[in-house]
Protein backbone atom coordinates (compact mmCIF):
# COMPACT_ATOMS: atom_id res chain seq x y z
CA UNK A 1 0.00 0.00 0.00
CA UNK A 2 1.29 3.44 -0.92
CA UNK A 3 -0.07 6.79 0.16
CA UNK A 4 0.80 10.40 0.86
CA UNK A 5 -1.23 13.09 2.58
CA UNK A 6 -0.63 16.39 4.29
CA UNK A 7 -2.81 18.70 6.36
CA UNK A 8 -1.30 22.13 5.85
CA UNK A 9 -0.38 24.78 8.42
CA UNK A 10 -2.55 27.83 7.72
CA UNK A 11 -1.81 31.40 8.73
CA UNK A 12 -4.53 33.95 9.35
CA UNK A 13 -3.53 35.63 6.08
CA UNK A 14 -4.05 32.41 4.12
CA UNK A 15 -7.38 31.77 5.84
CA UNK A 16 -8.57 35.22 4.77
CA UNK A 17 -8.20 34.36 1.06
CA UNK A 18 -11.07 33.62 -1.27
CA UNK A 19 -9.84 30.05 -1.78
CA UNK A 20 -7.09 28.08 -0.05
CA UNK A 21 -6.08 24.43 0.20
CA UNK A 22 -6.17 22.79 3.62
CA UNK A 23 -5.04 19.24 2.73
CA UNK A 24 -4.45 16.79 -0.07
CA UNK A 25 -2.71 13.62 -1.15
CA UNK A 26 -3.18 10.26 -2.82
CA UNK A 27 -3.68 6.60 -1.92
CA UNK A 28 -2.92 3.40 -3.80
CA UNK A 29 -5.25 0.85 -2.21
CA UNK A 30 -4.67 -2.80 -3.26
CA UNK A 31 -7.54 -5.32 -3.26
CA UNK A 32 -8.65 -6.59 0.15
CA UNK A 33 -7.03 -3.69 2.01
CA UNK A 34 -8.51 -1.67 4.89
CA UNK A 35 -9.94 1.71 4.02
CA UNK A 36 -9.10 4.48 4.72
CA UNK A 37 -5.54 3.16 4.50
CA UNK A 38 -4.04 5.72 6.88
CA UNK A 39 -4.98 7.57 10.05
CA UNK A 40 -6.39 11.05 9.48
CA UNK A 41 -7.14 13.75 12.07
CA UNK A 42 -10.15 12.91 14.21
CA UNK A 43 -12.45 15.36 12.38
CA UNK A 44 -11.56 13.77 9.02
CA UNK A 45 -11.36 10.07 9.86
CA UNK A 46 -14.44 7.92 9.33
CA UNK A 47 -15.79 4.40 9.31
CA UNK A 48 -18.23 3.16 6.71
CA UNK A 49 -21.08 2.45 9.10
CA UNK A 50 -21.25 6.05 10.35
CA UNK A 51 -19.95 8.09 7.43
CA UNK A 52 -18.93 11.64 8.19
CA UNK A 53 -19.66 15.34 7.62
CA UNK A 54 -16.88 17.84 6.85
CA UNK A 55 -16.73 21.63 6.85
CA UNK A 56 -14.76 21.94 3.60
CA UNK A 57 -14.89 21.03 -0.07
CA UNK A 58 -12.97 18.01 -1.33
CA UNK A 59 -12.31 16.75 -4.84
CA UNK A 60 -11.52 13.03 -5.23
CA UNK A 61 -10.38 11.52 -8.53
CA UNK A 62 -10.41 7.72 -9.00
CA UNK A 63 -7.84 6.45 -11.49
CA UNK A 64 -7.95 2.68 -10.90
CA UNK A 65 -10.40 0.20 -9.39
CA UNK A 66 -14.04 0.48 -8.44
CA UNK A 67 -16.05 1.48 -5.41
CA UNK A 68 -19.08 3.32 -4.13
CA UNK A 69 -19.93 6.83 -2.93
CA UNK A 70 -22.97 7.84 -0.90
CA UNK A 71 -24.16 11.25 0.22
CA UNK A 72 -27.31 12.64 1.79
CA UNK A 73 -28.37 14.57 -1.32
CA UNK A 74 -26.73 12.52 -4.06
CA UNK A 75 -27.68 9.02 -2.96
CA UNK A 76 -25.57 5.98 -3.84
CA UNK A 77 -23.22 6.13 -6.84
CA UNK A 78 -20.99 3.40 -8.23
CA UNK A 79 -17.49 4.59 -9.06
CA UNK A 80 -14.85 3.49 -11.53
CA UNK A 81 -11.66 4.73 -13.20
CA UNK A 82 -12.05 8.30 -14.44
CA UNK A 83 -14.80 9.28 -12.00
CA UNK A 84 -14.37 12.49 -10.00
CA UNK A 85 -16.63 13.44 -7.12
CA UNK A 86 -16.93 16.37 -4.74
CA UNK A 87 -17.65 16.50 -1.03
CA UNK A 88 -19.60 19.56 0.13
CA UNK A 89 -19.45 21.31 3.51
CA UNK A 90 -22.13 20.07 5.89
CA UNK A 91 -23.12 17.19 3.59
CA UNK A 92 -23.09 13.70 5.12
CA UNK A 93 -21.20 11.19 2.97
CA UNK A 94 -19.17 8.01 2.86
CA UNK A 95 -17.15 6.25 0.17
CA UNK A 96 -14.95 3.21 -0.18
CA UNK A 97 -13.31 1.00 -2.82
CA UNK A 98 -14.67 -2.47 -3.47
CA UNK A 99 -12.65 -5.08 -1.60
CA UNK A 100 -12.13 -7.12 -4.76
CA UNK A 101 -10.47 -4.27 -6.69
CA UNK A 102 -9.22 -1.59 -4.33
CA UNK A 103 -8.60 1.72 -6.05
CA UNK A 104 -6.16 4.59 -6.63
CA UNK A 105 -7.36 8.00 -5.54
CA UNK A 106 -6.03 11.55 -5.60
CA UNK A 107 -7.69 14.20 -3.49
CA UNK A 108 -7.50 17.84 -2.43
CA UNK A 109 -9.48 19.71 0.25
CA UNK A 110 -10.13 23.44 0.17
CA UNK A 111 -12.04 26.29 1.79
CA UNK A 112 -12.28 30.06 1.40
CA UNK A 113 -14.57 33.04 1.52
CA UNK A 114 -15.59 32.62 -2.12
CA UNK A 115 -15.10 28.86 -2.38
CA UNK A 116 -18.84 28.20 -2.61
CA UNK A 117 -19.32 30.85 -5.30
CA UNK A 118 -16.38 29.52 -7.30
CA UNK A 119 -17.60 25.92 -7.06
CA UNK A 120 -21.07 26.99 -8.20
CA UNK A 121 -19.59 27.95 -11.57
CA UNK A 122 -18.83 24.28 -12.26
CA UNK A 123 -21.22 21.34 -12.75
CA UNK A 124 -20.75 19.70 -9.32
CA UNK A 125 -23.76 20.01 -6.97
CA UNK A 126 -24.84 18.31 -3.75
CA UNK A 127 -27.53 16.46 -5.68
CA UNK A 128 -25.16 15.52 -8.52
CA UNK A 129 -21.67 15.37 -6.99
CA UNK A 130 -19.94 13.06 -9.52
CA UNK A 131 -18.60 13.61 -13.04
CA UNK A 132 -17.36 10.79 -15.27
CA UNK A 133 -14.51 12.71 -16.85
CA UNK A 134 -12.52 9.63 -17.86
CA UNK A 135 -8.81 9.01 -17.53
CA UNK A 136 -7.04 12.23 -18.39
CA UNK A 137 -3.29 12.82 -18.22
CA UNK A 138 -3.62 16.56 -17.53
CA UNK A 139 -5.88 15.94 -14.52
CA UNK A 140 -3.51 13.33 -13.12
CA UNK A 141 -0.60 15.72 -13.54
CA UNK A 142 -2.37 18.56 -11.74
CA UNK A 143 -3.14 16.40 -8.71
CA UNK A 144 0.49 15.18 -8.73
CA UNK A 145 1.75 18.77 -8.87
CA UNK A 146 -0.38 19.72 -5.88
CA UNK A 147 1.13 16.85 -3.88
CA UNK A 148 4.64 17.87 -4.98
CA UNK A 149 4.07 21.47 -3.88
CA UNK A 150 2.74 20.30 -0.52
CA UNK A 151 5.81 18.10 0.02
CA UNK A 152 8.19 20.99 -0.60
CA UNK A 153 6.21 23.85 0.97
CA UNK A 154 8.27 26.46 -0.85
CA UNK A 155 7.50 30.14 -0.52
CA UNK A 156 3.95 31.05 -1.57
CA UNK A 157 3.13 27.46 -2.57
CA UNK A 158 -0.41 27.95 -1.22
CA UNK A 159 -1.28 30.33 -4.08
CA UNK A 160 0.00 27.83 -6.62
CA UNK A 161 -1.95 24.85 -5.31
CA UNK A 162 -5.11 26.93 -4.89
CA UNK A 163 -4.86 27.97 -8.53
CA UNK A 164 -4.38 24.32 -9.49
CA UNK A 165 -7.66 23.42 -7.77
CA UNK A 166 -9.48 25.84 -10.05
CA UNK A 167 -7.56 24.47 -13.02
CA UNK A 168 -8.67 20.93 -12.14
CA UNK A 169 -12.29 22.08 -11.99
CA UNK A 170 -11.93 23.89 -15.32
CA UNK A 171 -10.24 20.91 -16.98
CA UNK A 172 -12.91 18.49 -15.77
CA UNK A 173 -15.68 20.75 -17.06
CA UNK A 174 -13.97 21.32 -20.41
CA UNK A 175 -13.42 17.58 -20.89
CA UNK A 176 -17.16 16.95 -20.59
CA UNK A 177 -18.08 19.85 -22.86
CA UNK A 178 -15.60 18.87 -25.55
CA UNK A 179 -16.69 15.25 -25.39
CA UNK A 180 -20.31 16.31 -25.93
CA UNK A 181 -19.50 18.41 -28.97
CA UNK A 182 -16.84 16.07 -30.29
CA UNK A 183 -19.36 13.26 -30.75
CA UNK A 184 -21.64 15.22 -33.07
CA UNK A 185 -21.68 17.31 -36.24
CA UNK A 186 -22.25 20.46 -34.19
CA UNK A 187 -18.58 21.41 -34.21
CA UNK A 188 -18.40 21.65 -38.00
CA UNK A 189 -21.47 23.88 -38.17
CA UNK A 190 -20.32 26.19 -35.38
CA UNK A 191 -16.76 26.47 -36.64
CA UNK A 192 -18.01 27.34 -40.13
CA UNK A 193 -20.34 29.93 -38.63
CA UNK A 194 -17.49 31.44 -36.59
CA UNK A 195 -15.38 31.73 -39.74
CA UNK A 196 -18.18 33.48 -41.63
CA UNK A 197 -18.86 35.87 -38.75
CA UNK A 198 -15.17 36.68 -38.35
CA UNK A 199 -14.87 37.52 -42.05
CA UNK A 200 -18.03 39.66 -42.15
CA UNK A 201 -18.51 41.06 -38.63
CA UNK A 202 -18.28 44.68 -39.86
CA UNK A 203 -21.29 44.10 -42.11
CA UNK A 204 -24.97 43.76 -41.10
CA UNK A 205 -25.46 40.14 -40.06
CA UNK A 206 -28.74 38.24 -40.33
CA UNK A 207 -28.40 35.30 -37.94
CA UNK A 208 -31.56 33.57 -39.17
CA UNK A 209 -30.29 33.69 -42.75
CA UNK A 210 -26.88 32.41 -41.60
CA UNK A 211 -28.53 29.41 -39.92
CA UNK A 212 -30.53 28.73 -43.08
CA UNK A 213 -27.39 28.93 -45.23
CA UNK A 214 -25.74 26.42 -42.91
CA UNK A 215 -28.71 24.06 -43.27
CA UNK A 216 -29.88 24.17 -39.64
CA UNK A 217 -32.80 25.66 -37.73
CA UNK A 218 -32.39 29.10 -36.17
CA UNK A 219 -33.39 28.12 -32.62
CA UNK A 220 -31.12 25.06 -32.65
CA UNK A 221 -28.24 27.06 -34.12
CA UNK A 222 -28.56 29.87 -31.58
CA UNK A 223 -28.69 27.41 -28.65
CA UNK A 224 -25.76 25.31 -29.86
CA UNK A 225 -23.65 28.35 -30.74
CA UNK A 226 -24.13 29.71 -27.24
CA UNK A 227 -23.27 26.39 -25.60
CA UNK A 228 -20.14 26.07 -27.73
CA UNK A 229 -18.79 29.64 -27.56
CA UNK A 230 -20.42 30.97 -24.39
CA UNK A 231 -22.17 33.73 -26.36
CA UNK A 232 -25.29 33.95 -28.58
CA UNK A 233 -24.38 34.67 -32.23
CA UNK A 234 -25.41 38.33 -32.06
CA UNK A 235 -23.36 38.90 -28.92
CA UNK A 236 -20.42 37.08 -30.52
CA UNK A 237 -20.54 39.54 -33.44
CA UNK A 238 -20.80 42.45 -31.02
CA UNK A 239 -17.71 41.24 -29.17
CA UNK A 240 -15.77 40.95 -32.43
CA UNK A 241 -16.69 44.56 -33.23
CA UNK A 242 -15.69 45.79 -29.79
CA UNK A 243 -12.38 43.91 -29.93
CA UNK A 244 -11.55 45.52 -33.26
CA UNK A 245 -12.64 48.93 -31.96
CA UNK A 246 -10.31 48.54 -28.97
CA UNK A 247 -7.45 47.66 -31.28
CA UNK A 248 -8.06 50.77 -33.42
CA UNK A 249 -8.43 53.02 -30.37
CA UNK A 250 -5.12 51.77 -29.00
CA UNK A 251 -3.08 51.86 -32.20
CA UNK A 252 -4.47 54.71 -34.33
CA UNK A 253 -5.62 58.33 -34.12
CA UNK A 254 -8.67 57.69 -36.30
CA UNK A 255 -11.68 59.69 -35.01
CA UNK A 256 -13.89 57.72 -32.66
CA UNK A 257 -17.00 58.09 -34.81
CA UNK A 258 -15.14 56.76 -37.83
CA UNK A 259 -13.93 53.76 -35.82
CA UNK A 260 -17.49 52.97 -34.78
CA UNK A 261 -18.66 53.04 -38.38
CA UNK A 262 -15.64 51.02 -39.56
CA UNK A 263 -16.32 48.13 -37.17
CA UNK A 264 -20.03 47.97 -38.02
CA UNK A 265 -22.00 50.27 -35.70
CA UNK A 266 -24.84 52.25 -37.22
CA UNK A 267 -24.02 55.54 -35.49
CA UNK A 268 -21.34 57.16 -33.37
CA UNK A 269 -23.86 57.55 -30.53
CA UNK A 270 -24.80 53.88 -30.55
CA UNK A 271 -21.14 52.88 -30.68
CA UNK A 272 -20.25 55.09 -27.70
CA UNK A 273 -23.22 53.83 -25.68
CA UNK A 274 -22.54 50.14 -26.30
CA UNK A 275 -18.79 50.56 -25.80
CA UNK A 276 -19.31 52.18 -22.41
CA UNK A 277 -21.91 49.59 -21.41
CA UNK A 278 -19.65 46.64 -22.28
CA UNK A 279 -16.19 48.04 -21.52
CA UNK A 280 -16.97 50.16 -18.48
CA UNK A 281 -15.61 53.41 -19.97
CA UNK A 282 -16.15 55.67 -22.97
CA UNK A 283 -14.12 55.14 -26.17
CA UNK A 284 -12.33 58.44 -25.47
CA UNK A 285 -11.36 57.36 -21.95
CA UNK A 286 -10.27 53.96 -23.23
CA UNK A 287 -8.03 55.58 -25.84
CA UNK A 288 -6.49 57.96 -23.30
CA UNK A 289 -5.85 55.15 -20.82
CA UNK A 290 -4.33 52.88 -23.49
CA UNK A 291 -2.01 55.56 -24.80
CA UNK A 292 -0.86 56.39 -21.27
CA UNK A 293 -0.05 52.74 -20.65
CA UNK A 294 1.86 52.47 -23.92
CA UNK A 295 3.70 55.79 -23.83
CA UNK A 296 3.92 56.21 -20.07
CA UNK A 297 3.16 59.42 -18.21
CA UNK A 298 4.83 62.63 -19.31
CA UNK A 299 7.92 62.93 -17.11
CA UNK A 300 9.58 65.82 -18.97
CA UNK A 301 11.13 68.15 -16.34
CA UNK A 302 9.45 71.51 -15.94
CA UNK A 303 12.06 74.24 -15.39
CA UNK A 304 11.10 77.41 -13.61
CA UNK A 305 12.56 80.72 -14.75
CA UNK A 306 14.72 82.55 -12.29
Amino acid sequence: MKYFYRYLPLSDEVRSRNLFVIAGGYSVVPPNSPYPPQAHPADHDFIWRLGRTLQEYQLIYITRGTGVFESKSGGRINLGPGDMFMLFPGEWHRYSPNQSTGWDESWVAFQGGLAGQLVSEFPFTCGSPMLSVGMDVALCEEFARISAEMRQEQVDYQRIISARVLLILALATAILQRRTFGQSEIVGVIEKAKTILLEHFTEPVNIERLASDLGVGYSWFRRMFREYTGLPPAQYVLQLRLNKACELLRSTSVPIGVIGHTVGFESAYYFARIFREKMGRTPRDYRAMSQTQIDGPDTTPVWEAD
